[in-house]
């Protein structure tokens, strides 16, 4: 049984600012003068190439500061190693600020070397809520994707390899100072790796707007993006269009204020466990369990889930009931999935899977209580046995 609060404390996690809109990077250094910061370490996506908004941002930022060191040495999936590697170069360089373009994994890589600058030991022992005692370096961060959110949350989700698992360290004081998103930046995001992102925004909508738990701010917020990100995948498998990269931006940024100020749920604890084993990227592995999960609800979720595919599809489900809209729903979402090649289970695991392992390893993530209903190893097998 999942305990619901009696009440709320409406509190609102968020960067202290936040921009949205193509150019808004132009502002960035403007930002940093009136914060008193000088000497930033740029944490960089090594994917982004010869990005031109990347570019840009670097030619005003020299501009304004000098030259400003660069770091590319961020992996697809961010373990606490990279964050501590950064850490080092921060501290040597007496950075005061750290600047992260890139997608979760780069803003989550930059957020654990912020902890790890200005915090002694390994980051592993600041794993769960508020663990680090000094606050971290000031975090600016602008996604390169429209996808986690990370911009805008207080937890940073990196890999531990003995044994192999994903570690939450999470917070207020985690929360970066400013976000700053940009869809000039989604211009050069292949679109297979856009849809996984997109997906995996939806999952941040709709485990917040689904949780129990979860405040009517937060459900508000998932549910706006939840609709958002589902009018573009109603409106054809093609993401690489100017309006679709300003509409998904937005909703990422929304959705990740909706978890950020709630939790996310087992979709997330099936993804970070084949994540932490397999190295299965983080968003496409959410996009392939979003589906199975929620049909895995069934009735439970039929409510909630109806009030979001009316909103989109209001002239297809008039007069349907609520469990025929909510299979509406999945049924987009796994259409999309596959529209865009996202892949699949036994392609994101390597064609190797140890279903008893994740099933574990997912009923002990600290996200597991969350959902609609708490799962159990046998729930978690269950869902993935399906989809083999």
């Amino acid at each position: 049984m999942v305990n619901v609060p009696a009440y709320f404390d409406l509190k609102l996690l968020a960067p202290r600012r936040i921009l949205t809109g193509a150019g808004c990077r132009q502002a960035l250094p403007s930002l940093l003068a009136e914060d008193g910061r000088s000497r930033p370490l740029l944490v960089v996506d090594p994917r982004l190439g010869t990005s031109p908004a990347l570019e840009d941002l670097t030619l005003r930022l020299e501009s304004a500061l000098g030259p400003v060191p660069v770091t590319l040495e961020v992996p697809g999936e961010p373990d606490v190693e990279c964050s501590e590697a950064i850490a080092r170069v921060l501290k040597a360089g007496a950075h005061d600020c750290v600047i992260a373009v890139g997608g979760g994994s780069v803003i989550d890589a930059a957020k654990g070397a912020a902890v790890a600058a200005t915090n002694p030991g390994q980051l592993v022992a600041y794993e769960g809520f508020d663990r680090f005692p000094v606050d971290p370096l000031p975090l600016y961060a602008l996604p390169t994707t429209a996808g986690t959110g990370s911009e805008v949350t207080r937890v940073t989700v990196l890999g531990v390899h003995h044994p192999p698992r994903k570690i939450s360290i999470k917070g207020a004081r985690l929360v970066p100072t400013a976000a700053l998103v940009d869809p000039d930046f989604l211009v050069t995001v292949p679109p297979r790796v856009g849809a996984a992102a997109a997906t995996d925004a939806l999952t941040h909508a709709l485990e917040a707007y689904l949780r129990p738990a979860s405040t009517p701010v937060s459900r508000a917020l998932g549910l706006r993006a939840a609709t958002m990100i589902l009018r573009v995948m109603r409106d054809g498998a093609d993401y690489a269009t100017p309006a679709n990269w300003s509409e998904l931006a937005t909703a990422s940024m929304l959705a990740g204020l909706a978890f950020g100020n709630s939790d996310v749920g087992p979709v997330h604890c099936l993804a970070e466990s084949i994540g932490a084993v397999y190295k299965a990227p983080h968003g496409a592995a959410n996009a392939v369990f979003l589906g199975p999960v929620l049909g895995y609800y069934g009735n439970l979720v039929a409510e909630p889930l109806a009030e979001v595919a009316r909103t989109v599809w209001p002239d297809e489900l008039a007069g349907l009931d609520a469990a025929a809209a909510t299979r509406r729903l999945v049924a987009a979402v796994d259409a999309y999935v596959a529209a865009n090649a996202v892949g699949t289970l036994r392609s994101l695991c390597g064609g190797e899977l140890d279903v008893d392992v994740i099933a574990a390893l997912a009923e002990t993530n600290n996200s597991n209580a969350s959902g609609p209903i708490p799962m159990t190893v046998t729930d978690y097998r269950a869902i993935m046995v399906s989809m083999l």
